[in-house]
């Protein structure tokens, strides 16, 4: 079982506020996973950013290699 989860937001201020909520609660950022993804609408051919990141955290990260 892994302690690793994705935020994943179109609003870049949502993302972050996110994302600093889960440093708050312990978890850490896996920066090579940080990703801003363009999506066109076919129909308007408006551009749309998704931001996406895996967080995890670390203590349970050590725990889970304790088992092993």
């Amino acid at each position: 079982m892994s302690s690793a989860i994705i935020i994943e937001d179109w609003d870049s201020d949502g993302f972050h506020r996110k994302v600093l909520e889960m440093e708050a609660a312990g978890y850490v950022a896996r920066e090579e996973t940080y990703r801003i993804t363009p999506i066109m609408n076919p129909e308007t051919g408006y551009i749309s950013h998704v931001y996406r990141i895996e967080m995890y955290r670390p203590d349970a990260e050590d725990d889970l290699k304790s088992q092993t």
